[in-house]
């Protein structure tokens, strides 16, 4: 059967919906152009930063390959981009390396850029580099890819940093050098109490310990404690020595030497406040102590334990008027004035310390 000739209005109809289709394509064609163009203008401007960035820029896959790095790292570590090592091993030690790969599976799992993190990385002349990476994803078609670390090289401040540590350490030791020398002049003045000083010093630094202060802290207590009777140096030996008790005018003498102690270190430029800590270790929560007459918050923590822990070894020692009366009679002692002479968290903090064991032998 034959099919009826198209008409002329039918033919030019049908020409004009397929010149309007050449269009619509030729539009499409353009507009692919134009998106093709500008991916490969932002590939090449991302290329340009990649490359000229004064960063450096590692790119490595999930199992520590790596894909690219920029010419920054190359020059940092001293390779040409066909030396540069293939994984991570060759650049990180055995415990930085797995701090590595567990942020790397953190940064997968959460998406998220990670916080910046410090590396040791080895160069190629076999020296080392710091440098401070944050890390982020790279996706393709929607996944997680690889892991892109953008790094600043930080050596010169961790050098400053390491240079400080050892001036700090340095001055450390002259600080602990210097409170040696004076715990040696106190235990000379007065025999009857060498190792008191000492042994007070380890009850503070335990009962600080518990109380939780920093380790700051109790390095400041700890230097205080181990010179807190320097003052006795003003004393008369044969107070100190005497076997009977003392008159009114000779306990006031002895009641002084946390000031003296206080005036004597206000010379030393300590780091702690260790002259308040020796002025302030006999002023009692109540008041009734010496020689300010200090009471509640107005005693430094520090002096606190320090008055618990110098009167606990105290009574629990010999001494020349006395018999010693032992570790039980110094635990009830500090126990009944809890809250009046001592600060109540100090004492419970310091039966704690024994309840753990803790002994002066």
């Amino acid at each position: 059967m034959k099919t009826k000739p198209k008409t002329q209005e039918q033919l030019t109809k049908e020409l004009q919906r397929l010149r309007k289709r050449i269009a619509e394509l030729e539009k499409c064609e353009a507009a692919h152009n134009k998106a093709e163009e500008k991916l490969q203008e932002s590939k090449a401007r991302y290329q340009a930063l990649f490359d000229r960035t004064l960063y450096c820029v590692f790119v490595h896959d999930f199992d520590g390959r790596f894909l690219d790095a920029n010419d920054a790292a190359f020059k940092l570590l001293g390779y040409t981009r066909k030396e540069f090592p293939s994984t991570l091993t060759s650049l990180l030690d055995k415990d930085q390396l797995a701090i590595a790969f567990k942020r790397g599976k953190e940064i997968k799992r959460t998406g998220s850029k990670s916080e910046p993190f410090e590396y040791k990385l080895k160069k190629k002349d076999g020296g080392y580099v710091w440098v401070e990476i944050e890390s982020s994803l790279i996706y393709r078609r929607g996944e997680p890819y690889a892991i892109q670390g953008i790094a600043r090289d930080i050596t010169a401040r961790k050098q400053a940093e390491e240079s400080l540590q050892r001036s700090y350490d340095q001055l450390r030791e002259t600080f602990m050098a210097t409170v040696n020398a004076l715990a040696s002049t106190v235990e000379m003045k007065d025999p009857y109490t060498a190792g008191h000083q000492r042994w007070a010093t380890r009850l503070s630094c335990a009962i600080a310990k518990e109380l939780g202060l920093s380790e700051e802290r109790i390095e400041g207590l700890r230097m205080a404690a181990l010179i807190h009777d320097i003052g006795k140096i003003n004393i008369p030996a044969e107070i100190l020595s005497k076997p009977g008790h003392l008159s009114e005018i000779q306990y006031n003498m002895v009641k002084i030497h946390p000031q003296v102690g206080c005036d004597i270190l206000r010379e030393i430029k300590f780091p702690w406040p260790v002259a308040d800590i020796v002025q302030q270790h006999h002023e009692r929560m109540d008041g009734s102590g010496y020689p300010q007459g200090l009471s509640g918050d107005e005693i430094i923590m520090e002096a606190r334990i320090l008055a618990v822990a110098d009167a606990v070894e105290a009574m629990s020692s010999h001494r020349p008027y006395r018999a010693a009366h032992g570790i039980e009679k110094a635990l009830e002692e500090i126990t009944q004035h809890r809250g009046t002479r001592y600060d109540p968290e100090v004492v419970d903090a310091c039966l704690r310390v024994f309840e753990k064991g803790f002994r002066f032998d």
